[in-house]
């Protein structure tokens, strides 16, 4: 018998499938356990063991991530963790963005989901005198849109990509393993020369797929 499941439907319960195929549960356990361990399956707390979703294919550009989501035919939520002034920024956005005390930042942070899968966990940086009226409200939908009618959506800037292990906060929010790299994009973005935004954004490297665009210079 072929076991065929859909992305995120979840697998039957590990008695069903031991009757099924004539083997122990332990041994249906340790398969899981393999399959997890390739990507394949995801264990939820409350859900059990789900078929992986696809790979979701992220070409990196200025623009919305929940319209990219919306391309991958998946449906893009936004979870907003925290939206308050950053009193000591990374020395990173404050060489970007030039702040002082007299021009602080703005710190936010989300989780992004597609059909509600954690796909990207992001930290973002804004000059306070930019987004005076940001609030968490503003932060479930999109940010570019909330800076589109702002007049300040990001024209150029710059993407740097690493790989690496996800900390402890990026495991829990992330529903990963501390043994799954994950990927870490900086944005560096300007409106009309003009510098509004650093942005941080982790992504886990079994569910997300980076491509970039090439041109001859």
């Amino acid at each position: 018998m072929v076991l065929a499941l859909e992305p995120g439907e979840p697998l039957p319960s590990e008695r069903r499938l031991a009757e099924q195929w004539g083997v122990a549960r332990m041994t249906v356990r340790q398969a899981i356990a393999a399959l997890a361990r390739e990507g394949l399956v995801r264990s939820i707390h409350g859900r059990g063991n789900l078929r992986s979703p696809e790979h979701l294919q992220l070409r990196v550009r200025l623009g919305s991530f929940a319209d990219a989501v919306r391309e991958n035919d998946l449906e893009p939520t936004t979870e907003p963790l925290e939206c308050l002034v950053d009193d000591d920024p990374p020395a990173e956005v404050v060489a970007f963005l030039g702040t002082d005390p007299a021009h602080p930042v703005l710190r936010v942070r989300r989780l992004r989901l597609g059909n509600g899968v954690p796909l990207s966990l992001e930290r973002t940086w804004l000059p306070q005198a930019l987004v005076p009226d940001l609030s968490a409200e503003d932060l479930v939908g999109s940010l570019y849109r909330y800076l589109e009618q702002r007049d300040l959506l990001p024209d150029s800037g710059e993407e740097s990509v690493v790989a690496g292990l996800p900390d402890e906060n990026e495991v829990r929010l992330l529903d990963t393993s501390a043994s799954r790299p994950v990927l870490r994009l900086v944005r560096k973005a300007l409106a009309r020369g003009r510098p509004v935004e650093y942005a941080e954004a982790v992504f886990p490297a079994d569910r997300c797929e980076l491509w970039f665009p090439v041109q001859r210079l």
